[in-house]
């Protein structure tokens, strides 16, 4: 049966020059993928991708993307700003995730969809795709006042088979976006396919519901991204693709894979990684049902899914747990030993309840005769996604926790917000006979603590305090922590100033960060610094969350601040070392030393006191007050005034240390008999270091 005739097609984007966000690339986590992984990002697509566009009043389609050369697979054409403005999001230097890449197909949408491309409405299979991501920031509606609806249905259906035929063959994601303004009706074209993503909008104003194409209610739109309008915010998912995509071929993992894994598995890490914490009214309905109704699998987040694909891949077991976060590949099949694939695993005891994201997709199978006739005979396996809970220790499968039982979408999808510790499994079953490929992922989120391990600063020989971070869960992923400081210490004035952020590196379960106070002459007594770990999309805080530190004054000025008021300490004449504010004849500094009050006059009993002792030797007794670490105190000997004071044990020796309340009496006598040289003299000095 030969496919519909081709049908009058109205293309539907805007043609605004709007200004493009740059903190996209914040609102999509590829900044802080960057700030975690110091290496290894993908910054281009080596293959390549492509870039379809329907065309302006001049017929124009291409992009004017600066240090871009596109290749133009559609004929000559100008600039076309809808183009532009979408390569800006897609592969450009300025605001995209894969900036390097060099190899761009471009194609108008009207020769893409025939001769260009899919070759429909001829007996032809679609031509040869050697890119890795196609983007398509346009839609077309039939004219229902030149066909009927059956009509439409059909040639619906081929336009979707062969992209969808294409994509398995070649090895490629269509990005594909929906219309924008809030609505229930889908376009024709492209969203209703089954192997590409389609795009809508965080803000939920765009088409979202059932597709009436090619079999009815599968739902769409996949995810959404953060933009005003489809048209770019379906570039931002592309880039991101591009960049996953590129990951994939350039690991490890990659000779394992086959051709069709690639859309399978970029999909699969794109809606598992997909973040639900900006999205305040994200629900699924039932387990019939995979998506938001709105949302889809929730919104696009570059960290989420490069950090599943770099958990690596896990092999289903019956008796072993794997990684909480990871993904597979592998095939299942109904009526063997393969009906189902398990997966199980573990979230550790010290982690909060933690996010846990898990997307399962396939391709429906596409065949055609020794002679393609133009049109495909479709099959969907039904495959169907499970959470149990499993008893510690145990193998058995326990309750069912959740379940994604849609008997028509190629994709399943589980969201759990809160998923206590314990074990658990996730089930892929089968209701074929034929053996299906699927690609599986998932996610969970580590939980954070905090500790303050060195939990005293000190000014007085800046001595620092240590605050240790510790995660639970896989360290296979490095993992950036978000932080807050506080506290009545002031970062940069009390202490060096503080990162914003702390990297737990790949392969540590924990790291440290180290605060140096800043030394100064202010009394402000003891000061507090707290960090607290923030929650955000990519970890959770465990009830350790913040720690506290002190920052020590030095002693001296400890002392000034418990006994001036803040007026008083702001008079240095009053407070400074040197004076004496209560006039007794001793400073404050040795008003400290002594252990006396500085505003009232006690000097009579806190001069140190000569004296000759039993045997003539000369003394000096004296109140060495105790916690004075910042101070040293110093007995010297001089037998005339005019020459140099001497000390140390030539000259002096301690024979008596009384311990009192607040301190010692300390008796220093000299060496030399009264005897021997009459002519004596013993001075304190007290010196604060």
């Amino acid at each position: 049966m030969k496919p519909a005739p081709a049908a009058r097609l109205f293309f539907v984007f805007a043609f605004l020059f709007v200004a493009v966000r740059a903190d996209w690339l914040d609102d999509v986590g590829y900044t802080r993928l960057l700030q975690t992984y110091s290496s290894g990002v993908p910054a281009s697509v080596a293959s390549g991708v492509s870039q379809i566009e329907a065309p302006d009043g001049a017929a124009n389609y291409a992009a004017d993307s600066p240090g871009k050369s596109p290749t133009l697979k559609s004929g000559a054409s100008g600039a076309n700003g809808h183009a532009s403005t979408v390569a800006v999001y897609y592969y450009s230097s300025a605001s995209s995730v894969i900036p390097d890449t060099s190899i761009i197909d471009a194609y108008n949408a009207n020769t893409w969809l025939y001769s260009g491309f899919l070759n429909y409405n001829t007996t032809s299979v679609p031509l040869t795709e050697s890119r890795r991501i196609q983007n398509h920031s346009w839609i077309a509606q039939f004219d229902r006042n030149q066909y009927a609806e059956s009509t439409i249905t059909s040639a619906v259906a081929n336009y979707n088979q062969r992209l969808d035929y294409a994509s398995d063959r070649d090895g490629f994601l269509a990005v594909v976006g929906t219309n924008n303004g809030a609505s229930t009706t889908l376009p024709d074209l492209m969203v209703q396919g089954y192997h590409s993503l389609s795009v809508g909008l965080t803000s939920g104003n765009h088409a979202a519901g059932l597709t009436t194409h090619d079999t009815a209610g599968r739902m769409k739109p996949d995810l959404v991204a953060y933009e005003s309008l489809t048209s770019f915010a379906t570039p931002q998912v592309s880039s991101v693709a591009g960049l996953l995509s590129e990951k994939l071929r350039n690991n490890a993992y990659s000779s394992a894979l086959t051709t069709a894994d690639y859309p399978r598995l970029t999909k699969a890490l794109l809606l598992a990684g997909a973040t639900k914490d900006t999205l305040a009214t994200w629900s699924r309905a039932d387990t019939a049902k995979p998506y938001d109704a709105t949302y889809g699998a929730g919104a696009l987040n570059t960290l989420l899914s490069y950090r599943i694909l770099s958990a690596g891949r896990q092999t289903a077991s019956a008796s072993s747990t794997l990684a909480e976060t990871g993904w597979a590949i592998s095939t299942v099949r109904s009526s063997t030993s393969a009906s189902s694939r398990t997966y199980f695993f573990d979230i550790p005891a010290a982690t909060t309840a933690t996010r846990f994201s898990a997307a399962l997709t396939w391709h429906r199978n596409l065949s055609y005769p020794f002679i393609f006739t133009g049109t495909f005979s479709t099959s969907l396996p039904n495959l169907d996604l499970r959470l149990h809970a499993v008893a510690s220790g145990t193998f058995t499968l326990g309750t069912q926790i959740d379940a994604s039982l849609s008997p028509v979408d190629n994709v399943e999808h589980l969201y759990q917000a809160n998923l206590p510790p314990g074990r658990y499994a996730l089930q892929v079953s089968s209701a074929a006979s034929t053996a299906t490929t699927y690609a599986l992922a998932w996610r969970t989120s580590p939980t954070v603590t905090v500790a303050a391990t060195a939990p005293t600063a000190r000014e007085t020989d800046l001595s620092p305090a240590t605050f240790t971070l510790t995660r639970t869960g896989p360290t296979t992923s490095p993992l950036l922590i978000p932080l807050t400081w506080g506290g009545t210490a002031a970062p940069g004035t009390h202490y060096q100033t503080p990162p914003a952020t702390a990297l737990i590196p790949a392969g540590s379960a924990s790291t440290t960060l180290t605060l140096t106070p800043i030394a100064d002459d202010l009394a402000q007594g003891d000061r507090t610094l707290t960090l607290t770990v923030v929650q955000d999309f990519s970890l959770s805080v465990g009830s350790s969350a913040t720690a506290i530190a002190t920052l020590e004054d030095k002693p001296y000025d400890a002392w000034r601040y418990a006994r001036f008021t803040s007026d008083q300490l702001a008079d240095s004449t009053a407070t400074g070392p040197d004076a004496d504010p209560d006039a007794d004849g001793l400073p404050n500094l040795l008003e400290y030393a002594f252990g006396r009050s500085p505003l009232s006059p006690d000097a009579n009993d806190a001069i140190p006191a000569p004296s000759i002792d039993a045997n003539g030797y000369l003394n000096l007794s004296f109140f060495q007050a105790s916690d004075r670490p910042d101070l040293s105190y110093l007995v010297e000997w001089t037998d005339d005034l005019t020459a140099t004071w001497r000390s140390g044990p030539d000259y002096t020796t301690d024979v008596n240390a009384e311990a009192r309340p607040t301190g010692e009496q300390i008796t220093v006598s000299a060496v030399t008999p009264l005897a021997d040289s009459p002519r004596q003299f013993l001075r304190l000095r007290v010196t604060r270091q």
